[in-house]
């Protein structure tokens, strides 16, 4: 069962740590932060940059979700699986490797070493004390607006309160489908993992189901298919969240590698055959088996046990804590940062709201916290990167003809070509069509989380996709393709100045 299966890493060091380290802390604080993720800590080092004093109180593990068990160690997981599968696929550039073999403890180790690595340097109590930031491990509850009451796991607890305000910072958590047969809280029913788990696996699951097509599902699904699993993803449709040709297009990539996809949704589960493992059944009547089960459809804020109602904190439709574009919650000296406002989960925005956060309470007037243009990376291979609108939302928006798409696709980047990655994938642009003004971006490219970049400065600067035409950009490139797509734009503008242009030729100019 899930209640079995290992801790997390290192979370028993980090409490010890933690502890040592609460015992001399202060009570009285500039700034107070419920959560030790990337909002949280990005809200305190902006305090200790302009000289407040601040304390984050974390229950777990400082570095949250991201160093533990998301960003940090799923990448670190990742490029192990793409080291395996590249010298699999060397036989195609003339390279002769072998037998390629995997070696899942030394992966493991490999996970484990960075990630002790980066929460050492960046995100351990010493690291941070450097800064001059306080831990102190507990539960956090408000008893006012600005005091809060910390449960300590020994049973004692101590009162903090806050001259300028709080940042909440707690997070999300896995969303756990309502699938009949799954174990539930208490046991009973097949067990499952989620990513809070899945890198504490003792040994590669030689059969691995994922419900769930989403990042978290996409990539830990063609991971281990590349590190040898055999691999199901059961989804009614890949990438959701993005136009239905990126989700296409990965169907084809994971496909090709060998991983199978189910269309559909998981019904019911229960014990496989000889009493191990499970049984799926799916909404189309199929049943998936396998050894091990990821559960990947999403993650939801985490917002209880802090007495918010107490306060008069509300929720919003989504669950998450209810924010203006402040980040304030309407309650004085409270504010809210990251995925437990119920807004867009990513590291580099829970971190962007944490500064912006924590810059509101403690400095003169505000700055807005919150954004529809939000860069995003799905790292597969090929990646996919996001950024604000679908075209489906830009039609639904604007109207059709009031949206211009412009598209290329990956097999005809000579950069792609002499890499032998021309296969699935493309570079999609959706614009204003009368003004060329940049709506939205998909990318779906090997480096498709740094091409995505270069639109998210478009966007921000104003920049129209034609005046991208004029950037000078090296070839061969994979960021080549923007300038030829801005530039048949361009072309299109000064065909309709034609008349103007012989009117002003003539005149010598």
């Amino acid at each position: 069962p899930r209640s079995a299966m290992p801790a997390a890493i290192g979370t028993l060091a980090s409490l010890v740590v933690l502890q040592a380290a609460s015992a001399n802390a202060a009570s009285t604080y500039d700034l107070l932060v419920i959560g030790g993720g990337s909002a949280g800590l990005t809200a305190a080092k902006f305090a200790t940059t302009f000289g407040k004093s601040v304390a984050i109180i974390e229950k777990a593990k400082l570095g949250g979700d991201c160093t533990w068990t998301g960003c940090v160690p799923s990448k670190t997981l990742i490029s192990c699986a793409n080291a395996a599968h590249a010298a699999r696929s060397a036989g195609r550039f003339g390279v002769s490797t072998g037998e390629v073999r995997v070696d899942y403890g030394k992966v493991m180790e490999r996970v484990r070493a960075t990630i002790e690595k980066i929460y050492d340097e960046d995100d351990s109590p010493e690291a941070l004390a450097k800064l001059g930031i306080d831990t102190v491990v507990g539960q956090a509850r408000f008893l006012a607006p600005k005091t809060l009451s910390i449960q300590r796991p020994d049973g004692t607890s101590t009162t903090l309160t806050a001259k300028d305000g709080v940042v909440i910072a707690t997070g999300a958590s896995p969303v756990i489908p309502n699938i009949d047969g799954l174990e539930r809280p208490g046991g009973g029913g097949v067990p499952y993992i989620t990513y809070e788990e899945i890198f504490s696996l003792p040994e590669l699951p030689r059969a691995l189901t994922v419900i769930g097509g989403g990042p978290i599902g996409c990539e830990l699904g063609q991971a281990y298919a590349r590190l040898g699993s055999t691999v199901t993803i059961v989804a009614p449709r890949l990438l959701p969240m993005l136009d239905p040709e990126a989700g296409e297009a990965m169907r084809q990539v994971l496909q090709a590698e060998g991983v199978t996809i189910e269309t559909g949704r998981a019904v019911t589960v229960e014990t496989g055959a000889g009493g191990r493992g499970h049984a799926l059944t799916l909404s189309t009547g199929k049943v998936v088996e396998g050894d091990t089960l990821l559960v990947a459809v999403g993650r939801r804020p985490v917002t209880s046990g802090m007495d918010l109602d107490k306060i008069g904190v509300k929720l919003g439709a989504h669950g998450g804590i209810q924010v203006d574009a402040q980040l304030r919650t309407g309650v004085k000296g409270v504010c809210a940062a990251g995925d437990c406002t119920g807004d867009q989960q990513f590291t580099h925005y829970a971190g962007f709201q944490g500064s912006i956060a924590a810059r509101n309470l403690l400095l003169p007037l505000t700055s807005v916290g919150t954004s529809l243009s939000v860069p995003g990376c799905t790292f597969t291979s090929p990646e996919v990167a996001h950024i604000g609108m679908t075209r489906a939302a830009a039609v639904e928006a604007f109207d059709q003809d009031k949206v211009l798409v412009v598209t290329r696709e990956l097999k005809v980047v000579d950069r792609a070509k002499c890499a032998g990655q021309d296969g699935p994938g493309f570079i999609q642009v959706v614009t204003k069509a009368a003004s060329g003004e940049i709506l939205g971006a998909t990318i779906m490219a090997p480096p498709a989380g740094e091409l995505i970049s270069e639109i998210a400065v478009a966007m921000h600067t104003k920049l129209k996709l034609p005046d991208l035409a004029l950037v000078m950009h090296a070839y061969p490139t994979y960021s080549l393709p923007l300038q030829v797509m801005a530039a048949s734009l361009y072309y299109k503008r000064l065909k309709k100045s034609a008349p103007l242009l012989a009117v002003l030729k003539k005149l010598g100019l």
